[in-house]
């Protein structure tokens, strides 16, 4: 009898609770732990897009408004505030906000030496109150509210900026009655006539007219380019001699009563590509060396003298101006770009105004 032989059976090992529950536990917590390298992973992908995000806004939307765009004396401007007076000013003109932000810092640092404190904050809560009032006599706290809201609207400035150039304004006014406190009433003057004319071989052959006998208001109703000439004759009525621009003073100096000047160019504008130049006639029917100014002729010479003062300061005050890629000057680059930052703020303004 043949017996078949069969292979031993594997035996079974029994496992133990203790085993078994391992065995249970090991694949969620291989899943768990995957799960959350894999979270971590994602976390430190959205970190990492996030810093990007903020480095781009904060080197696009942040950074070029922080950095230094002027420096007067010891105090430095922003570009983000720069822009928003070019945007608040009268003409939207950089170089003419440089001009104002030069003279605000140099008369604010000059002002100790003349005794001038800096305004309190009542001193420009009257101030304000007395804008916002204008010819009323009286005007109650809602409507100052009213209007010095609009203020804030109109010109993108906030409360603390607005303040601030209050208080540059009310140093300014103090600083004027100082300066231009000795400025005479009574004046050299002389009474001009002038002809406005195209060119210098116009101008030489009017002169000739002139000087042949022609009567200089006569001819000046016919041929001067000046409207107001053509009506008057040329008369400018009696003006203080300081108050004459340097060419115009420099022929009236030495003018004969009576006699009509050689022809003189001035500049009546001028760009990148073109220069409008005027030719000019003038005439002195009188002169006096001494002379009372009216009202309008005071204001004038007042400020002329301010003008002149706050030359020297900036003369002896260090003014930079920082352009882009290290430029000092208000170059086409730095300007285009001026111009553009300000043309945004403007149209953000006007969306967000009611």
């Amino acid at each position: 009898m043949t017996h078949s032989v069969h292979p031993p059976r594997p035996v079974k090992k029994r496992l133990s609770r203790k085993t078994k529950a391992a065995a249970n536990t090991a694949l969620p917590q291989k899943k768990k732990a995957s799960t959350t390298r894999t979270a971590l992973i994602i976390a430190a992908i959205v970190l990492v897009i996030a810093i990007a995000v903020g480095a781009f806004y904060y080197l696009v939307n942040v950074r070029p408004y922080q950095r230094v765009i002027l420096t007067v004396g010891e105090e430095n401007v922003k570009t983000g505030y720069f822009l928003k007076r070019v945007a608040a000013s009268t003409y939207g003109d950089a170089a003419t906000t440089i001009d104002s932000l030069t003279a605000e810092l140099i008369m604010k640092q000059v002002a100790p030496d003349y005794g001038i404190s800096t305004p309190t904050e009542e001193e420009i809560d009257t101030y304000l109150m007395e804008q916002a009032r204008g010819t009323n006599e009286t005007i109650t706290d809602a409507e100052f509210d009213t209007w010095f809201e609009d203020q804030l609207a109109n010109t993108g400035l906030t409360e603390e900026e607005y303040r601030e150039i209050v208080g540059h304004i009310i140093i300014a006014n103090r600083l004027e009655e100082i300066v231009t406190a000795n400025v005479p009433s009574t004046v050299p003057q002389v009474h001009l006539w002038v002809i406005n004319l195209d060119s210098n071989d116009t101008a030489v052959s009017v002169k000739a007219r002139i000087d042949g006998g022609e009567d200089f208001s006569t001819v000046a109703k016919e041929v001067s380019l000046d409207e107001t000439a053509k009506e008057n004759g040329g008369d400018l009525g009696w003006l203080p001699t300081e108050l004459l621009s340097s060419d115009i003073s420099a022929f009236v100096d030495v003018l004969d009563i009576g006699k009509c000047s050689d022809p003189f160019p001035y500049v009546t504008s001028s760009s990148s590509t073109e220069v409008v130049t005027s030719y000019f006639l003038s005439m002195v029917s009188e002169k006096s060396g001494a002379m009372q100014v009216t009202d309008d002729q005071l204001a004038a010479l007042k400020s002329k003298a301010m003008n002149d003062w706050l030359d020297s300061q900036i003369a002896t005050t260090e003014v930079t101006f920082h352009g882009l890629n290290g430029s000092t000057t208000l170059d086409s680059e730095t300007l285009s770009w001026i111009d553009y930052q300000v043309k945004k703020l403007t149209k953000k303004r006007s969306t967000t105004t009611p």
